[in-house]
């Protein structure tokens, strides 16, 4: 589904493994007896059951007659899915050696309504004069022209990879001769958290406090260590502190690029603009059910510098909507107001 699972949270969750292996001697392929251990695990592991207001013990006896009347493995695998579908966490998925399983909840509404797409590569083209690519192709960067002035435009795609020397020369050339930043992260899935925290640094002029994060210490769903502090120090390579920048995000901003959002708009400068984003404030673990199957969900937390969950994304500052009539038609409304801020 998404690439977050890889090197997420680094930076804050240090003194934890990235996975944990729960390893089986022989196999156990009973349906009830696996559904059981599967029910218990993400009970006492899974960090949001509270926080979400899930009533996992529901789940439980809703789905546990068809887990007994069950009579294909795939049939099993599919009533597993059901109940994590409950979870709403994209951090969520599971592996059989016949198939693979993501959560894609949290890209419904309360309204059970998909959140809007927000995003067109073909209509970012039609405001950028001219598209480079760095090193690694994930980031174009151009120019976007307005009534006589200038903005950098920079499409950052995922946080896998950090800007080559090569790329920040060119970026920090184009961003200091720029009358405004818009930085546009829509689409992207996360990444490494070192990379996310290093880059959010381009906004800060001294060390800051930006969030915590708290470690499952118990079977008890509220069982947390006590909040670890996170800080961001200012970056040697960039400095946006005394640019103004638009923000652009939608609801498939997520994990680490979620993390990085939540930490700059508390800056002065940057203005969120668009949609709320997916979320994924957690470290995603693994574990091993008795049959031998995977099953990865988060147990530990990050929270802003407010000690608030991250887990359901972050709002924007202005909330605007690109239709999908509108994107065909080569128009990208979110990119509009990003302008119209600048120009003010």
């Amino acid at each position: 589904m998404k690439k977050i699972f890889i090197t997420l949270f680094l930076a804050t969750v240090a003194l934890v493994s990235c996975e944990k292996y729960e390893t089986v001697k022989t196999l156990d392929t009973d349906f009830k007896r696996n559904f059981e251990a599967f029910w218990t695990m993400v009970d006492e592991q899974y960090c949001y059951l509270d926080y979400k207001n899930i009533d996992w013990k529901a789940v439980h006896d809703e789905l546990l007659p068809r887990v007994e009347a069950a009579k294909t493995e795939q049939e099993f695998f599919n009533i597993l899915c059901t109940a994590l579908d409950n979870l709403r966490d994209g951090h969520v998925w599971m592996e059989s050696d016949f198939k693979r399983y993501s959560c894609d909840t949290y890209q419904i509404d309360e309204n059970g309504e998909r959140y809007p797409v927000n995003y067109s590569s073909a209509a970012v083209k039609n405001y950028v004069t001219e598209m480079f690519h760095t090193i690694n192709s994930n980031t174009n960067f151009g120019w976007i022209e307005r009534n006589g002035r200038k903005f950098a435009y920079i499409y950052y795609s995922d946080f896998e990879y950090e800007w080559a020397d090569n790329d920040y020369k060119y970026i920090e050339a184009m961003t200091k001769e720029a009358d405004g930043i818009i930085l546009d992260i829509r689409n992207n899935p996360g990444g490494s958290g070192l990379i996310g925290i290093s880059m959010a640094g381009m906004f800060f002029n001294s060390k800051t406090l930006v969030g915590y994060h708290a470690m499952k210490n118990g079977v008890g769903h509220n069982d947390f260590t006590e909040p670890k502090p996170i800080y961001v120090t200012p970056s040697p390579k960039h400095n946006w502190t005394n640019k103004k920048t638009m923000l652009l995000t939608n609801r498939d901003v997520y994990s680490t690029a979620n993390l990085f959002t939540s930490i700059v708009k508390h800056t002065d400068k940057v203005t969120q603009i668009g949609g709320i984003t997916g979320g994924g404030g957690a470290m995603p673990m693994t574990h091993i059910l008795p049959n031998g199957w995977f099953v990865i969900f988060p147990a530990n937390v990050l929270l802003d510098v407010n000690k608030q969950h991250i887990e359901n994304g972050i709002a924007p500052d202005i909330e605007v909507t690109a239709t999908i009539e509108e994107l065909r038609e080569g128009k990208d409304a979110i990119i509009e107001r990003a302008i119209e801020e600048l120009l003010k």
